[in-house]
Parts: structure tokens; C-alpha cells; sequence
């Protein structure tokens, strides 16, 4: 009863579906991948561009803040320490909050892009 053709045939039908699903799988796992490495490569280009925009943006208002202060208490050199010296308290202030303002939302987007699982779902159902 077995080894009649029809099932024989069947059996082979489930390999070649079998195969054909892993190959298919294992396609969609590396087009998974590339996405996720695109998504991340797109979000530190546009974090990296946005950083120095700011940077340069930063710049040009502390040159322009320590001018107008220089004016204000007739000395450039104290005007441009007022600035630098905010600069480092600001600095101490972002090394004490890393944890909570840079790390913790960068672990978080790094999980929600490389572990999730929407595209599997969508193909699921």
C-alpha cells in the first residue's frame, strides 16, 4: 500500500514543494537582512548629516553670541571663556545623561529595526 506509485509520487511532490519553500525562505531572510542594514545605513547618514548641519549652525551662533556679549561687557576673550565655559557645563550635563538620552534610544531603534518582524507578519496572514 505504500510503495504504490500514487504515494510515491506524493512524497516526491512534498520534497520538491519542501525544497523550493527553504529556497524561498532562505531568499526572503537575505532580502530581510539587506532592508535592515539599508534602514540603518539611512538613519546614521541622516543622523550624520543633521549632526553636522547642528554643528555648523552651533558655530556660527557662538561666534555671534561671544561677539555680542564681548560688546556687552567690553571684553572678547572673557565673552568667548562665558561661552566655552557654558559649552563644558553643557557637556558634563549630556556625559551624566548618556545612558538615559543616547544609548537607551539608540538600543531601542537598533532592536525595533533589526528584531522586527512586521514583514513576516504581513506575508503570515
Amino acid at each position: 500500500m505504500f510503495s504504490n506509485d500514487k504515494n510515491i509520487e506524493r512524497i516526491a511532490d512534498f520534497v520538491e514543494e519542501a525544497k523550493r519553500w527553504v529556497t524561498i525562505r532562505k531568499e526572503y531572510a537575505k532580502l530581510d537582512i539587506i532592508d535592515k542594514i539599508v534602514q540603518v545605513c539611512t538613519s546614521l547618514t541622516l543622523t550624520l548629516i543633521f549632526v553636522l548641519l547642528i554643528v555648523m549652525i552651533l558655530i556660527y551662533l557662538s561666534f555671534a553670541v561671544a561677539h555680542a556679549l564681548g560688546n556687552a561687557i567690553d571684553s572678547t576673550p572673557i565673552a568667548y571663556l562665558i561661552v566655552s565655559a557654558f559649552y563644558l557645563v553643557l557637556l558634563i550635563i549630556i556625559y551624566c545623561n548618556r545612558h538615559n538620552w543616547i544609548e537607551r534610544p539608540l538600543v531601542r531603534f537598533l532592536v525595533n529595526v533589526l528584531l522586527s518582524d512586521d514583514n513576516i507578519d504581513e506575508h503570515n496572514n
